[in-house]
């Protein structure tokens, strides 16, 4: 298992090195980080958010979630997985943290900070706090028109499927044009007109 982590870390690092993406002192700066991992992923990564758009911008997660959760990517929104989600997801990337932090192979070490547990524990907490709010699917019997069908499954294709009431029928327009935006990014398929505007008039139907 160790051998077969450090072929991986080494893999990586030599990858960086090839792209370009290391310093001339063999550290790996953030924004080569974040070129590598786009490079490695297809550009397909979801575009981040703007750190005042977070919800409790001021407060200690949100501050967390920028230390920690930009050194590789863009800055995840809370709503990009449910609570129950957030905690496997908050583990994995943590895992990848402690595997690239301090590690020099071949001359190379990224520059990756590690958060300690009780860091990990309120960015989690955070996290949580303002997760995606998964649909009650006993509250919608119209889940099974035409309408409901095109939105659980266009929806679903990227996160859990949300609760319409997350948002007003005013705020609705702008968040879906945004998961467009997002699914062309990412490579995902995405709905004809007419499928985004019956997605729509359903979420706006049961808006809060």
């Amino acid at each position: 298992m160790k051998s077969h982590r450090n072929l991986m870390i080494g893999f990586v690092l030599l990858l960086a090195g090839v792209l370009g993406l290391v310093t001339m002192d063999g550290m790996m700066d953030r924004d080569g980080m974040k070129r590598m991992m786009k490079n490695m992923m297809g550009a397909r990564l979801p575009p981040g958010i703007n750190p005042a758009d977070l919800p409790e911008p001021g407060s200690a997660g949100a501050r967390l979630l920028a230390q920690y959760c930009t050194q590789c990517h863009e800055m995840p929104g809370p709503g990009m997985h449910s609570a129950s989600e957030w905690p496997p997801v908050a583990a994995r990337m943590n895992q990848r943290m402690q595997m690239m932090s301090g590690r020099v192979m071949m001359g190379m070490r990224p520059d990756i900070q590690v958060p300690t547990r009780r860091e990990l524990a309120a960015l989690i907490a955070y996290l949580q706090k303002h997760a995606q709010k998964t649909i009650d699917k006993n509250q919608y019997q119209d889940l099974n028109t035409s309408a409901g069908k095109s939105f659980a499954a266009v929806c679903s294709r990227c996160h859990a499927l949300p609760d319409p009431k997350q948002f007003t029928a005013d705020e609705w327009p702008v968040v879906v044009q945004r998961m467009i935006k997002n699914m062309k990014i990412m490579a995902k398929p995405v709905p004809d007109g007419e499928t985004v505007e019956t997605i729509l008039g359903f979420l706006q139907k049961h808006a809060r």
